[in-house]
C-alpha cells in the first residue's frame, strides 16, 4: 500500500471512515500515532495564536480536552508571572496532555468493543482514536465549530472506526454510540462541558 500523507488520509477519513480503517487495517501503531500527532501539533499551535490574540479555549473553542486544560493552566499559573510569554509553552502542554487522554480513550475503547463482541487486538482501539482526531482539524479551535468538529471526530472515535476495525455488528455499535452521546449530554446539561479528546 502506498504511504498516504497526511492530508490524503483526512480527506479520506472525511470521505468515506468505513473504507479508510478497512485500508489501515494492517497498518502498524506508527502511522496513526504520527498522523495524530501532526493533527495535534497544528491545533495547538492554531490554538495558541487564537489564545494569544483573546480567544479562549472553552467547550464551545476546542474540540479536545487538552487544549481547555492547558490554556486554564496557562492562564491561572503562568501569565501572572511570564505575562504573553506563558503561551510559548501551550503548545507542549496540549502535546503533553493530549497523549495521556489518547491512551486512557483507547483502552476505554477496546474494552468496550471486545465487550460488545468484537474481535481484534488493542491496535484496533489506537488507530480509531488516533485517526478519529482528523476532522478536530476543521474547525476544532473556533467558537461552535468545534462543537461540529468534535462531534464528528466523536462519531469517527467511537462508532465508524472501532465498528469497522473490530468487526462489531451494526447494532451494537449504534448502541454503544448512543449511549456515549447520551452520557454526553447529561454531562454537558449537569457539568456545563462538552465531550472532545
Amino acid at each position: 500500500m502506498l504511504r498516504m500523507t497526511i492530508v490524503n488520509k483526512l480527506l479520506k477519513i472525511m470521505a468515506d471512515p468505513r473504507s479508510f480503517f478497512e485500508s489501515v487495517r494492517s497498518e502498524d501503531w506508527k502511522p496513526c500515532f504520527i498522523f495524530f500527532l501532526w493533527v495535534t501539533l497544528l491545533i495547538s499551535l492554531v490554538t495558541t495564536v487564537l489564545n494569544l490574540v483573546g480567544m479562549e479555549s472553552t467547550d464551545f473553542s476546542s474540540s479536545y480536552q487538552a487544549q481547555i486544560i492547558a490554556y486554564n493552566l496557562v492562564k491561572r499559573s503562568l501569565v501572572s508571572t511570564y505575562g504573553v510569554y506563558a503561551y510559548m509553552v501551550e503548545p507542549f502542554l496540549i502535546l503533553g496532555f493530549s497523549v495521556p487522554i489518547l491512551v486512557f480513550l483507547v483502552i476505554f475503547l477496546h474494552a468496550v468493543y471486545r465487550l460488545i463482541g468484537g474481535d481484534g487486538p488493542l491496535l484496533n482501539a489506537w488507530k480509531a482514536a488516533c485517526y478519529g482526531v482528523g476532522p478536530c482539524l476543521l474547525g476544532g479551535f473556533l467558537p461552535y465549530v468545534s462543537l461540529f468538529a468534535g462531534f464528528y471526530s466523536f462519531a469517527i472515535q467511537f462508532y465508524l472506526g472501532p465498528m469497522t476495525l473490530y468487526k462489531a455488528k451494526e447494532g451494537r455499535a449504534i448502541v454503544v454510540f448512543v449511549v456515549l452521546i447520551a452520557l454526553t449530554f447529561i454531562e454537558m446539561f449537569v457539568l456545563g462541558t462538552t465531550v472532545g479528546l
